[in-house]
């Protein structure tokens, strides 16, 4: 049986045996739940003490996208993983203490190649 793969996006120049650690480690105040808040959209992601993985590859994509112009990573959560009560679809996101950086899939996913609400559609549309 294959292990599952995992993927992150987010800040961009991570190279692989780097350590996702949370924005309440790493005092980092962009955060999708940030970005998305304050365009007036609903907040994802809502806990800065964990790091957020997804098993789809088009939703991080997504997650990249709205660093601005973040990184795709392939990942290996490090701890326990927990289904992110804020992801409407069972079986998409996840959250760990930590996450190591086993790939570079796309150094930069441009933001400004979509508009937010094309961008967000995409990542609700990531399981079709």
């Amino acid at each position: 049986m294959t292990a599952p793969r995992f993927f992150h996006g987010g800040y961009p120049g991570l190279r692989p045996g780097a350590l996702l650690r949370p924005p309440d480690t790493t005092a980092t105040e962009r955060t999708l739940s940030r970005l998305v808040a304050e365009g007036s959209g609903p907040a994802y992601a809502t806990r800065t003490d964990v790091v957020y993985v997804t098993a789809l590859r088009n939703a991080a994509r997504v997650y990249a996208a709205f660093y601005p112009d973040g990184a795709l990573y392939e990942v290996q959560p490090r701890g326990e993983l927990e289904p992110d009560p804020d992801c409407r679809e069972p079986g998409i996101s996840w959250s760990c203490p930590a996450a190591e950086v086993l790939s570079v899939v796309d150094p930069v996913v441009l933001f400004r190649s979509r508009t937010p609400e094309r961008w967000l559609r995409t990542l609700t549309r990531v399981r079709e």
